[in-house]
């Protein structure tokens, strides 16, 4: 669990230069309990904290209100987000605010708890996280960067100019928003398919284990009764042997 946390922790170190390659964990969990870790999210940065989770055991069966639920809380303590009742598989995405002083984000994955059905059965928990840095926060530091370099003491044409310039900026900056918000949408659509695909991965790799194990079964099930039929063949044999020899000797 400290490993998980420490790794969190060099990730969001990482995304206040670049966006972090997610990480994907499988988590156990108990029925009736449930798994938590946390993110630290340093201050004065606005961050995403985006991922998806997805049961991965099919053999366990939920009624319509499924036992697993996901959350996430801020540093208050406060949930942000909350899985949907009936859906054992969801995408979350959770900003922070620059203004903020951080603090720590704590995720928690929990089985048949609170205000879900508790059925007595662990479930396997696939869960993706991915920790980027905001990049409209870093759009609109650039404009106030930008807004703070004025001259006061400059003439009427070098206004005229410099607003002419920041009109064109503007724009520049609203088409690289609109392709930015594009650009993130498509982005975390196909992060969602690669989770998806990750996780049945794992289902194979699952399904796999078990088919070798059953396999093995049903070979050394066919090797005990191959060695029965020939016992009992043996065994017919002598006794029609010995049959035979008696009526010889009458």
């Amino acid at each position: 669990m400290m490993n998980i946390e420490m790794l969190l922790w060099i990730m969001c170190a990482l995304s206040a230069l670049t966006v972090v390659e997610g990480q994907r964990f499988t988590i156990d969990v108990e029925s009736g309990t449930e798994h938590c870790f946390s993110i630290l999210i340093p201050a004065r940065k606005a961050y995403g904290i985006t991922g998806t989770f997805e049961e991965l055991d099919d053999a366990v069966k939920a009624n319509r209100v499924t036992p697993l639920k996901v959350e996430i809380y801020n540093p208050e303590k406060k949930a942000v987000f909350t899985s949907k009742r009936t859906l054992s598989a969801g995408s979350f995405d959770v900003r922070t605010d620059a203004s903020s002083n951080g603090g720590s984000y704590k995720i928690c994955i929990k089985n048949g708890m609170e205000d879900r059905p508790k059925d007595n059965q662990q479930r396997q928990v696939g869960l993706s996280l991915r920790i980027k840095s905001d990049l409209f926060d870093q759009m609109r530091q650039y404009s106030q960067r930008n807004a703070a370099n004025v001259n006061k003491d400059e003439t009427p044409e070098e206004k005229q100019q410099r607003e002419w310039k920041e009109q064109a900026e503007i724009e520049k900056l609203e088409r690289t928003q609109t392709i930015a918000a594009l650009s993130e949408k498509l982005s975390t659509k196909i992060d969602a398919l690669t989770d998806h695909m990750t996780y049945l991965k794992v289902r194979y790799d699952a399904h796999e284990v078990l088919s070798g194990v059953t396999f093995g079964r049903i070979v050394w099930w066919n090797v005990v009764q191959i060695l029965a039929l020939i016992f009992v063949s043996l065994g017919q044999i002598f006794a029609i042997r010995k049959a035979v020899d008696k009526k010889r000797y009458l």
